[in-house]
């Protein structure tokens, strides 16, 4: 194990690298927007002397993968993180104090875009790991960081990747997402799908010779405000629970409506599966078909990510306190609140165990004024680079 690695971390070069990554525009959608910051990432990890290839995942689309030799032939750990970022609406640009996509550093704080969630928490990665290959520090196992396409979507980069040789000999995992530098072994599950009422169309003037699916959808929505989820609730991630968060119905004033979509957006915790949540949904269109006339109803199942724990005594766990007690950092638990492309990267093979660690505070994300503190950019470095010389399994 090499010493106090920590000591090599450069300040500069982090904020250089992150306040590089926040300039590079590449908000979703458009849909082929992570190709210039995807051709940095690898340029930077090229010059330090890190293999680096890229992985197609869709016309102009790509996601980078770069690994260090270790000195043994045990399983990998992976370093992962995102390079898409949320749109700055035109609204909410009238809100920033500064431009979104310029990277100003202001009273210790880089600001911008993407700069919490989180081109922090993958430069970061990237100045870790290309400062243990520019001093030929070789790790005890190999080391892949993986910056992948379309998280802020449905995760196209991250499914590309399961079961791939890219990441075939990996056990251990952790995503350098925003937690303010907190160590996260557990996270919830998200799952949401189109669930459509029928109707029958009629003029609005003789409401009684059609069906409104409006109407339906209302009972619907009202019917699971009403139902509580049966679960267990968790020790750090709460309560899971649904929301209605779209509604598309109507085909004109004069015209009672003979379709209406709602999608539900639900977030679980351990001990519940996306199965479990439709299942339950399911049984309540089946109780309103018998309580309500002309109740006619589809789902349409968008996307499923379960939640997941990793214990707090795996090895990747353990081997990460020990790094940011290294630094002095405190040692503190939490729970992430929303989904990764860690939730998809841990299928991979028997499955990798997995921790959320990274720079940010994740409710500066997605709103005017994002920012990330300095101070926690290189602490986050830190942790990172003592944990790739310091895990071995």
């Amino acid at each position: 194990m090499i010493r106090e690695a920590f000591k090599l971390i450069d300040q500069n070069e982090v904020i250089k690298v992150v306040k590089d990554l926040v300039s590079i525009n590449s908000v979703m959608p458009p849909h082929n927007v992570e190709k210039e910051i995807g051709n940095y990432v690898l340029d930077y990890m090229k010059s330090k002397g890190v293999e680096s290839e890229i992985q197609q995942v869709a016309p102009e689309r790509f996601n980078v993968i770069c690994k260090l030799k270790g000195e043994k032939k045990n399983p990998a750990i992976i370093f992962t993180g995102h390079m898409d970022t949320v749109p700055v609406s035109e609204d909410e640009t009238k809100l920033w104090n500064t431009d979104p996509f310029r990277g100003e550093i202001i009273n210790g704080n880089l600001y911008g875009r993407g700069s919490t969630d989180m081109k922090g928490g993958l430069g970061s990665a990237m100045v870790a790991l290309g400062t243990l290959s520019e001093h030929g520090i070789v790790p005890p196992n190999d080391i892949i960081l993986v910056a992948t396409v379309d998280e802020e979507t449905i995760m196209l980069g991250s499914k590309k990747l399961i079961n791939t040789h890219f990441i075939k000999n990996a056990k251990k995992m952790v995503v350098c997402e925003p937690t303010n530098l907190e160590l996260h072994p557990v996270c919830r599950g998200r799952t949401w799908a189109e669930i459509k009422l029928k109707g029958k169309t009629a003029h609005a003037s003789v409401p009684k010779e059609g069906i409104n699916a409006i109407d339906k959808a209302v009972t619907f929505i009202n019917r699971l405000n009403e139902y509580k989820i049966p679960h267990d609730k968790h020790e750090l991630l709460g309560n899971s629970f649904w929301n209605v968060t779209e509604i598309k119905g109507g085909l004109g004033p004069a015209i009672i409506p003979d379709e209406c979509t709602i999608t539900l957006d639900v977030r679980l915790v351990p001990g519940q599966t996306s199965q479990d949540i439709w299942l339950q949904v399911g049984k309540i269109l089946d109780e309103l078909r018998e309580e309500v006339q002309d109740f006619d109803s589809s789902i349409e199942i968008i996307e499923t990510r379960d939640p997941w724990e990793t214990p707090v005594n795996d090895s990747i766990v353990t081997t990460m306190e020990k790094s940011m007690k290294n630094i002095d950092l405190p040692i503190l638990y939490g729970g992430f609140l929303g989904t990764t492309d860690g939730t998809e990267l841990r299928k991979s093979g028997t499955g990798i165990d997995t921790v959320i660690f990274g720079p940010g505070r994740v409710e500066l994300a997605h709103k005017e004024n994002e920012y990330v503190s300095i101070h926690q950019l290189v602490e986050a470095a830190k942790v990172y680079i003592e944990t790739m010389v310091s895990f071995e399994e």
